[in-house]
């Protein structure tokens, strides 16, 4: 680390947060905690980073011994693991998730929505059920979005979920229909799938025996269930 980026301190915390708060770094930790492993999929979940910065931040977690890269014989693809220290981090990672989903306002962060992480994060989440189908295929359609980047399809096979952005002709079982915000707001917890389908916010189209059940099925973050604080309370 050169000494422009340090705080000069001897004190831990100055020494932790002279790299953890570099910009990305702590989104890159909770992708790899969350179970990526390659550099494409770490990608996907910090979509609008650059792919040569985030080269650059893997290679820093490399060479601090957060993270190890390896790449077998058979494949030129690295794959990206967490060590021991790296682990240990998923309390100060989580911690500042909880913190922010508890406290802070929501409304700034829906004002520059980033669908391409939201599904992402809904096919990290999304959970098979014994009474759907296999395989099972979901639409989503987010009209706000650019033409081209409209559609999104989930493939349930098994216990495995792909996301895929190309339609390849799909027998869709389920479409949902909503907004990246109102979706966003069901995935966060800010909203829930009945009171959004209520108000026609989002709109589920298929088979009653899979859209009443939808709630089941459908992802939702790991901080959904963190209520948040009296908004006169919250931090901003």
């Amino acid at each position: 680390m050169s000494s422009k980026a340090s705080y000069g301190q001897f004190c831990p915390l100055a020494m932790a947060a002279e790299f953890l708060c570099s910009r990305w770094t702590m989104l890159i930790l909770r992708e790899l905690l969350l179970g990526s492993s390659s550099f494409n999929d770490i990608s996907r979940g910090v979509a609008r980073m650059s792919r040569t910065l985030l080269s650059s931040r893997l290679k820093e977690l490399n060479e601090r011994g957060i993270i190890t890269k390896t790449v077998t014989e058979n494949s030129q693809h690295a794959e990206y693991r967490l060590t021991p220290a790296g682990e240990s981090l998923s309390s100060v990672v989580f911690g500042m998730a909880d913190w922010s989903q508890e406290w802070l306002q929501m409304e700034p962060a829906l004002e520059n929505l980033d669908a391409d992480h939201l599904m992402w994060s809904l096919r990290r989440s999304t959970k098979p059920h014994p009474e759907l189908p296999n395989p099972f295929i979901v639409h989503f359609f987010l009209p706000d979005q650019a033409k081209g980047r409209q559609n999104s399809w989930l493939l349930f096979k098994g216990d495995e979920i792909e996301l895929c952005i190309i339609d390849h002709g799909f027998n869709v079982d389920v479409q949902i229909e909503a907004s990246t915000e109102e979706l966003t707001k069901v995935y966060m917890g800010w909203s829930t799938l009945p009171e959004a389908t209520q108000s026609s916010k989002i709109i589920l189209r298929g088979p009653k025996r899979y859209t009443t059940i939808a709630d089941q099925w459908l992802g939702r973050s790991r901080l959904a269930s963190i209520q948040k604080q009296p908004e006169a309370l919250r931090a901003s």
